[in-house]
């Protein structure tokens, strides 16, 4: 079962930081759905605070964090030298569409030394991932605004798998529309 997860973790794990214009619409289906070239319209202005360089959005309403165990997504501007920032409302153009996967959690097995070597002590250790897309965003109005960031749930290789259209669109609610 180990080499199995780790080859799929492998695999997942070259793909990940590739460019990819198309994401999987719903979950359990092979329907995938081009979004580079798409409109993302923010239909409500956000506010980020002083000194940070995003938004959460989860479940419809922005937010300061989120809830590891539902997708949620980011708005990101380029820098956090502000006393807070707002991103109107508009039009976006999503000019690139690109897959990543960041670690969360690492358990490293107990490392010892001896005078002769460095042993690992059993255990392996074990890491719990978010998958999602990063959405690079494009508008003549709002250069600073860079990407909209989206993930899945926080999970183990052998569970993760980053959010479909339908989760990110239900994830941004009224806030922003995804054509």
């Amino acid at each position: 079962m180990k080499p199995l997860v780790i080859l799929t973790l492998g695999l997942f794990l070259l793909s990940a930081c590739q460019t990819s214009s198309t994401v999987r619409e719903t979950s359990g289906h092979n329907n995938f759905v081009q979004l580079q070239g798409a409109t993302l319209q923010l239909n409500t202005d956000l506010e980020i605070s002083a000194e940070r360089a995003r938004i959460f959005i989860q479940g419809g309403r922005t937010r300061s964090g989120f809830n590891s165990y539902q997708p949620h997504c980011a708005f990101e501007i380029d820098n956090v030298r502000h006393d807070g920032a707002v991103i109107r409302a508009g039009a976006f153009t999503v000019t690139s569409v690109q897959q990543t996967i960041d670690e969360v959690v690492r358990n490293k097995p107990l490392m010892l030394a001896s005078l002769q070597q460095l042993a690992s002590v059993s255990g392996g250790g074990s890491a719990s991932y978010y998958a999602g897309y990063h959405f690079w965003l494009s508008s003549a109005d709002q250069p600073q605004v860079s990407r909209m960031t989206c993930y899945g749930v926080y999970a183990q290789p052998y569970e993760l798998h980053p959010p479909t259209v339908a989760e990110i669109r239900d994830t941004l609610g009224s806030i922003a529309t995804l054509n």
